[in-house]
C-alpha cells in the first residue's frame, strides 16, 4: 500500500491485492468493504474511525470528492479522497490534523475475510511535505491581482477579489488563514455573503464543486470548518466592499512628489474598466501602519456598503456601486491598472494594460 496525504486534508492511496469491485478476482472474501482514517493511536495501536472515504461510515459528504480508480489489469486500485474541514465522524480535520501530523494516525482497509481491518498504514511525517507547510507564509487567500510591501513598515498588504461579494484590502500575517472558502469579508458579515452569493449573479461562487449553499450559517460554525494548521490564526480584511469592485494592482506613495498629505499612502487600481473608466482608490494608513484610516463616518466599520457591482453597460448599477466608495476616489480613467509605483522622481506611475499606457501623476507648481 503506498499512501500520499498533501496539506493534511487530501490525498490519495493505491492498493494491490484488494478486489476494488468485486469481480477482480472470483474469491468474494478480498472484496474492499471499507476504508477509513483512525486517531489517534501511534504504531500499533487502535483509535476509532475518524474519517471514512470508502463503505461505512462515510464522511466525505460536504461536498462528496471521493474518486475510486480501480486497476485497468490486476487486482487493486486507487482513491482519491479529500477531508474538507466541516467533515468527519464524530469529530473534524481541524481537531484530528495535530494527530496526522504528529503520525497518531493510520489507515484502515477493510474486507470480508478480515472485516476489523486487512491492510493498515500508519501515517507517517513525509520531511519534505512537512518541511513545504512551513514555507507557508498564509493560505486561505482568494483571488489576487495586487500585492506591494509597505515600505515604511514592511508590512505585506494585499488585495483579494471576491466572486459577487466582499471584495478584500488586507495586511498579510504570518500564519494567516485569511478564511476563504468559508467566507470573504469580515467574519461577522458572513450572513451578507452567504445571502449574495446564493441569491444573486447567478449563485455559483465560480466553483463548480463548491455550492455557495455550502457556505457556513454563522461566524463560529464557519470558523470551525476552517483548517488551522499548528500556529495558524484567522484574520478579518483591513477593508472591504459589500460588492465585488474588482481592483487590481496596488502600490505605495513613497515621498512627497504628488505633496505632503498623500505621502505613504496606499492606492489600488482597477481590474476592469467598467466603474469610473478604471478606478484609482486611495487610502490613509493609521500611525501604526496596520489599519486603514477612515474620515468618512459611513467607513468606520471599514466596509463600503455599496449597492452593486459595476457593470459595462448599466451607468444606473455603477452609480449603486460607487456608494460609500466616494471619498475614496483618487482618480478616474486609468482602465485597468496591473503596477502603481513610485518613481525615480517622486511622482506616482500608473502602468494601465487595457489603455496600453504608463500615467505619471504630478504635483502642478
Amino acid at each position: 500500500m503506498s499512501v500520499f496525504i498533501g496539506s493534511g486534508s487530501l490525498g490519495f492511496v493505491t492498493v494491490a491485492g484488494l478486489d476494488f469491485t468485486g469481480t477482480q478476482t472470483a474469491d468474494p472474501s478480498d472484496d474492499l468493504l471499507a476504508a477509513h482514517i483512525h486517531a489517534a493511536a501511534p504504531r500499533g495501536m487502535n483509535a476509532g474511525v475518524r474519517f471514512g472515504f470508502f463503505g461505512q461510515p462515510f464522511n466525505d459528504t460536504d461536498p462528496n470528492d471521493v474518486v475510486v480508480t480501480p486497476f485497468a489489469s490486476g487486482v487493486g486500485g486507487t482513491v482519491f479522497s479529500k477531508w474538507d474541514s466541516a467533515e468527519g465522524n464524530n469529530t473534524t480535520l481541524t481537531a484530528q490534523l495535530p494527530n496526522i501530523l504528529a503520525g497518531q494516525s493510520y489507515i484502515n482497509f477493510h474486507t470480508r475475510r478480515l472485516p476489523g481491518g486487512e491492510i493498515r498504514g500508519q501515517i507517517e511525517e513525509n520531511p519534505q511535505v512537512t518541511a513545504n507547510i512551513h514555507k507557508v507564509f498564509s493560505y486561505g487567500l482568494r483571488n489576487s491581482f495586487g500585492f506591494d510591501f509597505d515600505p515604511r513598515s514592511g508590512n505585506l498588504w494585499l488585495e483579494q477579489n471576491g466572486d459577487d461579494t466582499f471584495t478584500e484590502l488586507g495586511l498579510v500575517q504570518p500564519g494567516m488563514n485569511g478564511g476563504w472558502i468559508q467566507v470573504m469579508g469580515p467574519l461577522a458579515r458572513i450572513d451578507q455573503f452567504k445571502l449574495i452569493e446564493t441569491t444573486m449573479f447567478g449563485g455559483n461562487l465560480q466553483q463548480a464543486r463548491w455550492s455557495p449553499t455550502n457556505i457556513a450559517d454563522s461566524p463560529e460554525e464557519a470558523l470551525a470548518r476552517m483548517v488551522m494548521l499548528p500556529g495558524a490564526h484567522y484574520s478579518d480584511p483591513e477593508f472591504s466592499w459589500k460588492f465585488e469592485v474588482a481592483p487590481a494592482g496596488i502600490g505605495f506613495m513613497n515621498g512627497r512628489g504628488i505633496g505632503p498629505q498623500y505621502d505613504g499612502d496606499l492606492l489600488a487600481g482597477a481590474a476592469r474598466p467598467f466603474l469610473q473608466g478604471g478606478f484609482l482608490w486611495h487610502f490613509n494608513l493609521t500611525g501604526n501602519r496596520r489599519k486603514i484610516g477612515v474620515d468618512d463616518p459611513r467607513l468606520e466599520d471599514r466596509v463600503a456598503d455599496n449597492l452593486d457591482k459595476p457593470s459595462p453597460t448599466d451607468p444606473d448599477a455603477n452609480e449603486r456601486a460607487m456608494v460609500e466608495s466616494e471619498s475614496l476616489l483618487f482618480g478616474r480613467n486609468f482602465g485597468v491598472a496591473t503596477d502603481i509605483h513610485t518613481g525615480p522622481n517622486g511622482n506616482l506611475f500608473v502602468v494601465s494594460l487595457s489603455n496600453g499606457a504608463i500615467y505619471e501623476s504630478f504635483r502642478r507648481n
